[in-house]
């Protein structure tokens, strides 16, 4: 071999693309390394062989064949020709120093071009993405301002109408017109009542409401919602118990204190006679918070729709001392959010409990004592 054919094959093997010199009869004269790659082979293992034993189809290397010719016939190039197992042939003519004329051929990688165009186009959905995430970031701080404002704003008049009321009853004798005053009371506390309600799935529906998850005692939670609702349930003439668990969980305190309020409120509510259990036991890795009432029941095929917005089952003419229909609505969303399960079992005529499973804590996954699902 002259000089210049070592140095022209060592040109050709240092080339990072995959080439190869071809005879007339398609056989690689000399490949590089990349070519040879290309078929799993060394460059020795590759020079000076046909493609069929290459693994390539004896249909491909006839057209491969009939090309190289062409190509050395006309001395133009053909491309993109001979689908390969890396991508598509590209033959190119080429003359020695003699002017004889053969041809190159080299392998254009689509797999690399079609995960180049993969990553622009991953590019370009991250930038789209990034772009809406903004935009629903710009939303929900023009959503929060002005619910901020409507919560400040709206309150005001409902500050008014009380204060106005309780000046109006302080001056009312006739007994009828101190029945009125009582009514228009009730309307005021149930209008006021809406609104926070309303304001409360609309923070909720906007992703303004973040949680912040703490580990903390679930008894200081307990306590608070039985010094909160035992005036209530004195007032009905119903027991109320908190059997306590003395475990930590990990979740938000407030948000979770506010998903178990709208539960204990409907317990009192639609319970006339025994009572209300808010009692925690230990299942699995997680406590399970129940709310037990005595009341009126919830048949099967209402058990999922007593989640959504203003439903209220056996208040046909949507009499606002029994409710706004929102409680439980919220409390779907904010389980929703603090991802923890909310169940229902109901027996109509017989009582309800409504069960919300929150993570423990480490601690006190190892520590707490496992009760049967029949304890309660």
């Amino acid at each position: 071999m002259t000089d210049r054919a070592i140095w022209l094959e060592a040109l050709v093997s240092a080339n990072g693309a995959a080439h190869a010199l071809l005879g007339l009869d398609a056989r690689l004269l000399v490949v590089n390394q990349a070519f040879a790659a290309a078929f799993g082979r060394l460059p020795e293992e590759a020079d000076g062989k046909e493609l069929t034993e290459l693994g390539v189809p004896a249909a491909i290397v006839s057209q491969v064949e009939a090309q190289v010719r062409r190509v050395v016939l006309t001395g133009t190039p053909v491309s993109a020709f001979g689908l390969l197992p890396r991508g598509e042939m590209v033959l190119s003519p080429v003359r020695d120093a003699d002017g004889v004329v053969t041809a190159v051929a080299a392998i254009a990688d689509t797999n690399a071009a079609a995960l180049a165009a993969a990553r622009a186009e991953a590019e370009r959905a991250k930038a789209e993405t990034e772009r809406v995430r903004q935009e629903a970031e710009t939303g929900r701080t023009a959503i929060g301002r002005f619910l901020s404002a409507a919560s400040h704003d709206l309150r005001q008049p409902f500050q008014a109408m009380h204060l106005f009321h309780h000046l109006l009853m302080g001056r009312l004798t006739d007994p009828g017109a101190r029945d009125l005053g009582e009514k228009l009371e009730m309307s005021i506390e149930a209008a006021e009542t809406l609104l926070r309600a309303l304001l409360d799935v609309s923070k909720l529906e906007a992703g303004l409401v973040r949680m912040q998850v703490q580990t903390f005692p679930i008894d200081e939670t307990l306590s608070r919602l039985l010094n909160e609702f035992a005036p209530e349930a004195d007032a009905k003439a119903l027991r109320f118990n908190v059997r306590p668990a003395d475990a930590e969980v990990s979740t938000d305190p407030v948000l979770l204190e506010q998903l178990l309020r709208p539960i204990l409120s409907n317990a009192l509510r639609f319970t006339e006679s025994g009572g209300v259990l808010l009692a925690a036991r230990r299942r699995g890795g997680a406590l399970r918070i129940e709310v037990w009432d005595t009341g009126l029941g919830i048949a099967p095929a209402d058990q999922s729709a007593i989640f959504d917005d203003f439903r209220q089952l056996g208040n046909p003419n949507r009499d606002r001392r029994h409710g706004l229909g929102l409680g439980l609505a919220i409390v779907r969303r904010l389980a929703t959010l603090l991802g923890l399960p909310v169940s229902l079992r109901s027996v109509p005529g017989k009582g309800s409990v409504f069960a919300v499973d929150v993570p423990l804590a480490a601690a006190s996954a190892a520590e707490l004592p496992v009760e049967s699902s029949s304890a309660a």
